[in-house]
Formats: structure tokens, C-alpha cells, sequence
């Protein structure tokens, strides 16, 4: 059974209360909120860094292109002053609330560590009373981590697989429209060039990189790993009928069981093809 109360003895050889785990498991759902609106803030900003003043910057260089500066008043000059304002402010603008977000996201991290170190301090005074061995009670609280981290790095290769082929996609279909429009605009050639370019570049970092296959793994260890947890807190499957030594033994075996495997997974998709192929068992 958990105690949820806690104290720690002062230099005088006073007792005084600390943190409660329940306090502490409030703080963290906090702060994981906190840091995951700080890395979304901070995405945002950093395609607004990137994309925004790129699309900015196009918009000048179009402007120079395609605008008639020919009439009575106009000119090029004050269409650039304007625009490079514009651009210079957005790109301090963004840089800066890039970095202000990342700063705040890392703090965030720092804290969300610290309250986790305390809590594992706290989980095994508390652990000390129970009938099973304290370092499996840190390790049964530190499954549910491994879980999380897997499934934070699926969604984070599914996001960059599915970036990236949307890039592919729709490249590609621009690259056909500005090929067949190429023949009327010297100007629409160019584009179609870059965007080959940018589509052939996208292919190869899909290919080399493999996002999708990273997330597919790291999803399946994941829900192993949650299928793991809930089969033990229920005693069922594998761990029907076990003494609860028996079954701590044998869930925190199979938990690393899965975790091997995941490495073996990372290490195969690190290998080049050519390596990779050497390993398969060749038919007869």
C-alpha cells in the first residue's frame, strides 16, 4: 500500500512534512501541460521563422515581378522599403518568441525532472514498508515513462513522415502544373525546378531517415508495454495466479524483453540496406 504523506527531518532533528506524492502527481500533469504548450508555441514560431518570412520574401519578389510600376507614382522603391520591413520585423519578431518558448520549454523540462527525482525518493521510503523489494516499486513506477517516451517519439517521426510526404504530394503536383505552365512564363520554369528539387529532397529524407517505420515500432513497444502494465495491475494473462514476487519478477522480464527488442529495431533501421539484406535468411 502507498502512504501519500511524507517527511523529511530538518537539521535541528525536527520532523517536518515535504510534498505528498499526490501533490507531486498534480505538479507533474501541470507541468506536462505547461511544456507541451511551450513545444507548440515553439513549432509554431518556428515555421512562422521559417516559412513565414520565406512566403514574405516571395511576396516581394513577385511584387517586383509581376506589378506594373509603369503608372504615374509608382515604383519599385517603395514597395521594397515597405516589404523589407515588414520582413526584418518579422524575422526578429519570430526569432524572438522562438527563443523565449524554447527557454520556457526547457525550464519546464528541468522542473518535471526535479519533481520526478522527488517523487522516486518519496516512492522508496514509502516502498520500504511494502512486502515487495523497493527497487521494483521505482521500476513499476518507471514503466508508465518508458511508455510515454515511445509514444512522444512515434508522434513526433509520424509528424516529420507525414510533413514530408504531404511536401512529396503536393510538390509533385505542382511540379506537373508549373512544367505544363513553363511554356508560356519563363518565370513558372524556375519554380518547377525548385520544386523537383524540393520533392526529390523530401524522398530522400524519407527514405534515409525512415519516420514512418521508427513510429510503427516505437507505437507497437508502446502499447506492449501498456498491455504489460495493465495485465499485471489486473493479474491476468501471465500473471494469473502468481505470488507477487513471481509476478514483479516476471513483468519487469518482460518489460525489458520489450524494450531490448525496440533497440535491436533502432539498430536494424541504422544499418544500410546492403547490411540489412546480408542478415535475411536466403531461400532455397
Amino acid at each position: 500500500m502507498t502512504c501519500y504523506c511524507s517527511y523529511e527531518i530538518t537539521t535541528g532533528g525536527r520532523v517536518a512534512p515535504v510534498s505528498t506524492i499526490l501533490e507531486i502527481d498534480q505538479r507533474l500533469i501541470e507541468i506536462e501541460a505547461e511544456i507541451a504548450n511551450a513545444r507548440f508555441i515553439k513549432r509554431f514560431t518556428l515555421l512562422w521563422l521559417s516559412a513565414g518570412n520565406l512566403i514574405i520574401l516571395g511576396g516581394i519578389i513577385a511584387g517586383n515581378y509581376l506589378i506594373d510600376f509603369s503608372h504615374p507614382g509608382g515604383g519599385r522603391a517603395a514597395l521594397n522599403e515597405l516589404g523589407g520591413l515588414s520582413l526584418v520585423i518579422s524575422i526578429i519578431a519570430s526569432a524572438a518568441c522562438w527563443w523565449h518558448w524554447r527557454t520556457q520549454a526547457i525550464a519546464s523540462t528541468v522542473d518535471l525532472h526535479q519533481r520526478e527525482a522527488e517523487r522516486a525518493s518519496l516512492q522508496t521510503i514509502d516502498a520500504g514498508t511494502a512486502d515487495l523489494p523497493s527497487t521494483f516499486h521505482i521500476y513499476y513506477e518507471s514503466a508508465p515513462k518508458f511508455r510515454d517516451e515511445y509514444r512522444r517519439s512515434a508522434e513526433k517521426y509520424r509528424g516529420r513522415h507525414n510533413l514530408f510526404q504531404l511536401t512529396v504530394i503536393i510538390g509533385s503536383i505542382l511540379t506537373s502544373v508549373s512544367t505544363t505552365a513553363s511554356a508560356e512564363q519563363g518565370v513558372w520554369s524556375w519554380l518547377a525546378v525548385g520544386l523537383s528539387a524540393l520533392v526529390s529532397i523530401s524522398a530522400g529524407i524519407i527514405a534515409y531517415f525512415k519516420f514512418r517505420e521508427r513510429s510503427l515500432n516505437l507505437q507497437q513497444t508502446a502499447d506492449s508495454i501498456d498491455l504489460e502494465i495493465q495485465a499485471y495491475s489486473l493479474h491476468i494473462r501471465r500473471y494469473k495466479n502468481l505470488a507477487p514476487e513471481e509476478a514483479s519478477t516476471l513483468f519487469a522480464e518482460e518489460v525489458e524483453r520489450i524494450r531490448e527488442e525496440q533497440r535491436k529495431k533502432e539498430l536494424q533501421l541504422e544499418q544500410p540496406p546492403e547490411a540489412t539484406s546480408d542478415h535475411r535468411p536466403q531461400l532455397a
